[in-house]
């Protein structure tokens, strides 16, 4: 346990695989775990731009994959892959989409589409990935909820739903895993500078998120991406099932 007292974080010699990893919190985490030494592998839905990312990618430690949570042959076809891994040391589910609706005028296509993504894509990956880890009596899962598992407001039915499912799965596997060495924690970030924020919300509506925040801010990918890094490292040696609010005390207001 001497460890714990080196607040160094190392992820050298560790793989990692990193849904939804070519932008926004998603990237930051990639560049977080790089820094630290780890490998990652990171997906995104998009064949072409997954293709691209790898003829241009001259890193030796990053991998890109195509990955579409709502194409089962897709999911089908990513599973199939992760039979060429002898390990995976730490698993993120960090790909989401939103749809801001009142639930009256939602559709059962948006609920699919939500759950599909949000849910079951999860789902799936922890049940595959955690069959890895068990084998090799170690792992981290950290789930990306969001503030609407903890609140919600308006137009938010499906995605506050698909959230709180997620910090639900998440307190389970931590009970079925953990004594295998298998930490699982979710981490819930508040209005964070990215695409998704940007294109939620007016920027009326960003302003008067802003000063409702008690640290008068939005979050920074990064500082998204340092909690999660601290969860899915050794420093993290007996924290599991939690679901950890990131928000700069906004969910206090």
């Amino acid at each position: 346990m001497d460890s714990i007292s080196n607040i160094k974080i190392d992820l050298t010699g560790k793989i990692a695989l990193i849904t939804g990893g070519t932008r926004g919190i998603g990237k930051a985490i990639a560049e977080r775990f790089l820094e630290a030494g780890a490998s990652v592998i990171l997906t995104g839905t998009d064949a072409a731009e997954v293709e691209r990312l790898n003829a241009a990618n001259t890193a030796e430690r990053v991998s890109y994959l195509q990955l579409n949570f709502n194409d089962q042959a897709s999911v089908t076809a990513f599973v199939a892959k992760l039979n060429d891994f002898d390990r995976i040391d730490v698993l993120i589910n960090n790909a989401g989409i939103n749809k801001i609706a009142l639930n009256t005028e939602t559709t059962d296509e948006d609920f699919d589409l939500l759950h599909n993504v949000n849910v079951k894509g999860p789902y799936v990956l922890c049940r595959e990935i955690s069959k890895l880890m068990k084998k090799n009596g170690y792992g981290r899962i950290v789930n990306i909820t969001s503030i609407w598992s903890a609140i919600t407001r308006p137009g938010r039915s499906i995605y506050t739903t698909n959230k709180n499912a997620v910090a639900g799965l998440t307190k389970t596997l931590a009970i079925e895993l953990g004594k295998y060495d298998i930490l699982v924690n979710s981490v819930g970030p508040g209005f964070t500078l990215t695409e998704l924020t940007a294109t939620t919300n007016t920027a009326e509506e960003l302003q008067k998120i802003t000063e409702l925040i008690p640290m008068n801010r939005m979050a920074q990918p990064v500082e998204i991406a340092n909690v999660i890094l601290f969860l899915s490292s050794n420093l993290n040696s007996y924290l599991t099932g939690q679901n950890i609010i990131v928000d700069g005390g906004y969910t206090n207001v």
